[in-house]
């Protein structure tokens, strides 16, 4: 199968990119643009909101965890389920789960990896 690929806008020069979606690791509302985050360090724009950016993405790879970030699950390296339920992500990336949104991401994640207590 084909990798999905996006068209994103690089934000030091505004040129225009081709993105596959295995490099991004989590996505970002800004406003009603979303900031795109890549495993290299790299963040682009994308002129859309981050719930239509959502409807686009294929929902075996990406979870929206809190209503302003969409996270990649293959760059996922851990999540405290401390009272602070943050995921851990690629290069020491720490976001917050919802809490309306942690049951629901726990199923997801159980269903993707399994799990040894």
């Amino acid at each position: 199968m084909e990798e999905r690929k996006i068209i994103v806008i690089n934000d030091n020069d505004n040129e225009l990119q081709v993105k596959e979606l295995s490099e991004i690791v989590y996505m970002e509302s800004c406003g009603c643009k979303t900031k795109t985050h890549c495993c290299k360090g790299k963040e682009y724009l994308i002129k859309k909101c981050l719930s239509r950016v959502e409807e686009k993405l294929p929902n075996e790879k990406f979870f929206k965890i809190h209503k302003s970030f969409i996270i990649n699950i293959d760059y996922l390296k851990g999540i405290n389920v401390n009272a602070d339920k943050t995921v851990l992500l690629h290069n020491g990336i720490e976001l917050k789960i919802a809490h309306r949104k942690y049951k629901d991401f726990m199923e997801f994640v159980k269903c993707k990896f399994e799990i040894w207590e």
